[in-house]
């Protein structure tokens, strides 16, 4: 789950399940860190496969739910092909399972667009989760969790279109084999973690390093300091170590 508080939210944008599990495994250090009490809330992006350039794509697109059981292909799995991303723990057996998913989906988007009312939004992409190339290649279209110079651009004007451009902070959060050089200079705070050998967890110390200010000792100012930041024009990097 994501995290939502009275003033300030810190919001999962994929590309995986890996990014809300650290930021719900975070939840005391980022409550501390904004000031603010904050309490888990499912939103649209928690629990899905959503590459970076189908995340940019859904945010800003007219259709954010299935409209047909029809969309959706294969039931345990639904693979949304329209905008490329599974709705991964989604079964769909039946029509009361689309019905209910639907609910489900319209729920968290009516949770996201009330993220406008907040003085302060976080938004964590990461593409770190050891299983994405295994996910990539039992899709039915193609699927590409690279994170680029463009693409990470891309998310941000969509989060910009959505809530304005004041008042939101983006931090990508990457592995070194999905990371192509440009995205080094996009502009964004990018923490770039090394290989674990968990299957989708993540390594938790890695991401208390950057989700944890002072958690572990840096040259620079830690990585969520730098985020909170509203300027979605920082140019930092740090390696997590």
């Amino acid at each position: 789950m994501s995290l939502i508080g009275t003033q300030s939210a810190v919001d999962s944008l994929g590309v995986s399940c890996q990014t809300v599990r650290q930021i719900r495994l975070n939840h005391a250090a980022l409550s501390a860190c904004l000031g603010d009490t904050l309490h888990p809330a499912n939103l649209p992006f928690d629990w899905m496969f959503a590459p970076p350039d189908a995340a940019a794509r859904l945010l800003t697109a007219k259709v954010r739910v299935p409209p047909g059981r029809g969309e959706p292909i294969r039931a345990e799995q639904p693979f949304w092909a329209r905008h490329g991303l599974w709705l991964w723990h989604a079964p769909i057996a039946n029509d009361a399972d689309f019905a209910a998913m639907q609910e489900c989906q319209t729920r968290r988007w009516a949770r996201w667009d009330g993220l406008a009312s907040l003085k302060r939004r976080v938004f964590v992409v990461s593409n770190t989760q050891k299983n994405l190339d295994r996910v990539a290649n039992a899709a039915p279209q193609r699927m590409d969790f690279r994170l680029t110079n463009q693409r990470m651009s891309a998310i941000a004007a969509a989060v910009t279109a959505t809530f304005g451009a004041q008042d939101n902070a983006m931090l990508f959060v990457a592995d070194a084999e999905r990371l192509s050089r440009d995205a080094h200079t996009a502009g964004f705070p990018l923490a770039v973690l090394e290989p674990d050998k968990t299957d989708h967890e993540g390594n938790d110390p890695q991401w208390s390093a950057t989700l944890e200010p002072g958690s572990l000792e840096h040259d620079r100012s830690s990585r969520i300091d730098l985020v909170l930041s509203k300027s979605l024009n920082l140019r930092h990097e740090i390696r997590s170590r």
